[in-house]
């Protein structure tokens, strides 16, 4: 719960740095998992450190506040990342879930939400030069796994929000004050999320609760492409 209650009062106070001179940036971004995200070890896979998790995508907002000092702002950066499972391991899920009538396989969402300062600079009246630094917090959303057959009745597994401190770096270019292209290193916490296993087959029902074995840290090179308005 205290969790939550930072990450409400970090959205408020990012918001309240927003005035009348703020640049808006729409942003979207080829999301390449870095680290144990992306290692491909199945028998570690989610609940153990590995994410196994495919390049995905990253759509956001940015807001660009002037502060008094000249060439540097404040920023406040909101998204969402989606990451599906590397193909070798869905397929292999498949393979496993081959008599189920019906079955979904998890995904990755990462909801990030930072604040920092960037500094700017011009080197035509074409383009500027650009770096920027931020620190906030990061919502983990694993979607559930579910199977139903009717030989083998129904499970699923339901996994609880996770948030996680997390920083970006980054740097690029910003062209004819409009465009820009960057590439950034996000860095979202190490979760160790909570789950909950359910069975039910022919009227009886049994679940349990756990976490995971170890933390599943979230880390990803975003390629950034965005408009300014």
């Amino acid at each position: 719960m205290k969790k939550y209650l930072v990450l409400l009062v970090f959205v408020f106070g990012s918001f309240a740095i927003i005035n009348g001179q703020t640049i808006n940036e729409f942003q979207v971004s080829l999301a390449v998992p870095q680290g144990d995200f992306a290692d491909d070890d199945e028998d570690d896979a989610i609940y153990y450190g590995s994410g196994v998790a495919a390049t995905g995508l990253y759509l956001g907002y940015k807001a660009i506040t002037p502060l008094s000092v000249e060439n540097l702002y404040w920023t406040f950066n909101a998204g969402i990342m989606y990451n599906d499972l590397q193909s070798i391991y869905k397929d292999d899920l498949e393979d496993m879930l081959d008599e189920a009538d019906d079955y979904k396989l998890p995904k990755y969402l990462n909801v990030p939400l930072m604040a920092g300062l960037q500094y700017e600079k011009s080197l035509s009246d074409e383009m500027s030069l650009f770096g920027e630094a931020g620190l906030g917090v990061n919502i983990l959303k694993i979607t559930n796994i579910s199977a139903s057959s009717d030989n083998y009745g129904e499970m699923s597994t339901k996994f609880q929000p996770s948030v996680g401190l997390g920083y970006k770096i980054g740097g690029g270019i910003v062209i004819q004050d409009k465009y820009t292209i960057s590439l950034n290193y996000l860095s979202l916490g190490s979760h160790k999320v909570k789950y909950k296993y359910t069975e039910e087959y022919d009227g009886d029902k049994e679940s349990e609760s756990d976490k995971f074995d170890k933390a599943l840290p979230i880390t990803s090179l975003n390629i950034t492409l965005g408009i300014r308005f």
